[in-house]
């Protein structure tokens, strides 16, 4: 919760669109191709979109009886007011052609396009990827923020004299920050070195911790070009604003090197409490072999250590994807819909709208269907922030989810 007397404000100044109902983005298999997008306002009427696609996924074919193999890859896009929309605003196509030998080398694939977007409106910008030798479309959407000049699109992270196309960096690495807008001659670095727990059961009634907007220290920078650098803290996040009348800025998180993944026996400990009692939980956090512990849990719960090896994969495979996808202000797996992805599994259905998520389990017309309800939080760190409308009634099936964990299964809405 966030205890700041303008965050009314800004959740005004950032519409997040209403989509149709659609199936479930998170990733469920591994098939599917990863495109990451930052979208940077260079002036009044122009952003530039910058675009990743991680290769791993990509069919390399060879056209002829040379030894090349090639990726061929066909990128589209329409900028919209909104999703779905017959209004095209801007629009634009080009082609990716990427060689290799018959050792397909995993890498990125970078590009970028420019959009005619004007100040003073917020947009919808539909990318869609055709992997050209698979005959595999993939869509990537992208809400673009112009109604002022100091969202995050106003701001381009670069690490090592490339763009980063993530916001989460290793402590002590050093960020160059660059912006186009002239007003800015100064920002404030707010450092918040808080660590944050799992998140509460979803039937719980406990109140989450208060967390106030109060910085543990705070550094102002005076600016005489577009650009600034900030070394990574050893933990926590930085806040960066560029005026003391908005809440608007950027904000850049340290997390380990393996993130998304998890890091160490100690991590595998804490992403693991949604299955532990308070004394396993304890047992595994004190223990003076901690790898030993949480092995120990697996194999206990699991009954041999094959099973206990494919549990582990499964489980922290989706505290992966929770990071992926859910991370907000705290990593993806302490949040509401990381906890509910991680004992769950993959929604049925996921409806969005500018409110709030809806997740469905099951067959809808089915009474014993499970729907839950993630709120958009008021967060000025984050745009990806939802609490979960907690009840009573998630009781019994949280912990039926959890006991088939326990039995050594991995529990999906398939599995019931």
């Amino acid at each position: 919760m966030f205890c700041i007397v303008f965050l009314a404000a800004y959740c005004a100044s950032k519409k997040q669109f209403v989509s149709k109902p659609t199936k479930s983005v998170v990733n469920p298999d591994s098939e599917l191709l990863e495109v990451n997008a930052v979208a940077y306002h260079t002036n009044d009427s122009t952003t530039l979109t910058f675009l990743e696609i991680k290769n791993e996924n990509l069919i390399y074919k060879r056209p002829d009886t040379t030894n090349a193999f090639y990726a061929d890859i066909r990128i589209t896009y329409k900028l919209l007011n909104e999703p779905n929309s017959r209004r095209i605003i801007d629009s634009g196509s080009y082609r990716i052609n990427d060689r290799a030998s018959e050792t397909v080398q995993i890498k990125s694939l970078t590009s970028k396009f420019s959009l005619k977007a004007k100040n003073n409106a917020d947009y919808y910008l539909d990318i869609q990827v055709f992997d050209l030798n698979k005959k595999i479309r993939y869509a990537k959407g992208l809400n673009i923020y112009k109604k002022n000049s100091f969202t995050e699109q106003n701001f381009l992270i670069t690490l090592n004299d490339a763009i980063s196309f993530k916001t989460h960096f290793l402590r002590d690495e050093n960020v160059i920050v660059k912006f186009s807008n002239p007003s800015i001659t100064n920002v404030t670095v707010n450092c918040f070195l808080k660590e944050f727990g799992p998140a509460l059961p979803p039937f719980s009634i406990k109140t989450p911790d208060e967390f106030k907007y109060k910085p543990d220290s705070v550094f102002k920078m005076d600016l005489s070009t577009n650009q600034f650098q900030l070394t990574m803290p050893k933990q926590g996040f930085l806040y960066v604003t560029p005026n003391e009348n908005t809440v608007d800025g950027v904000t850049l998180y340290t997390y380990d090197k393996t993130f998304p993944g998890v890091s160490n026996s100690e991590e595998m400990i804490n992403c693991t409490r949604y299955l532990m009692s308070k004394d396993e939980f304890e047992t595994c956090k004190n223990a003076e072999d901690k790898k030993a512990a949480i092995d120990n849990f697996w194999i206990n719960i699991a009954g041999s250590k094959e099973r206990a090896k494919e549990l582990l994969k499964r489980y922290y495979g989706r505290v992966k994807e929770a990071n992926k996808y859910y991370t907000s202000y705290a990593q993806g797996w302490k949040t509401d819909r990381g906890m509910i992805f991680i004992v769950f599994g993959h929604p049925t259905n996921i409806y969005k709208s500018s409110k709030n998520e809806i997740w469905v389990y099951g067959v809808e017309t089915n009474a014993n269907a499970l729907r839950f309800v993630f709120d958009k939080a008021p967060n000025p760190f984050s745009d990806n922030d939802y609490i979960l409308e907690r009840s009573q009634f998630f009781k019994d099936p949280y912990y039926t989810a959890v006991d088939y964990w326990r039995e050594g299964r991995v529990y999906s809405n398939n599995s019931r």
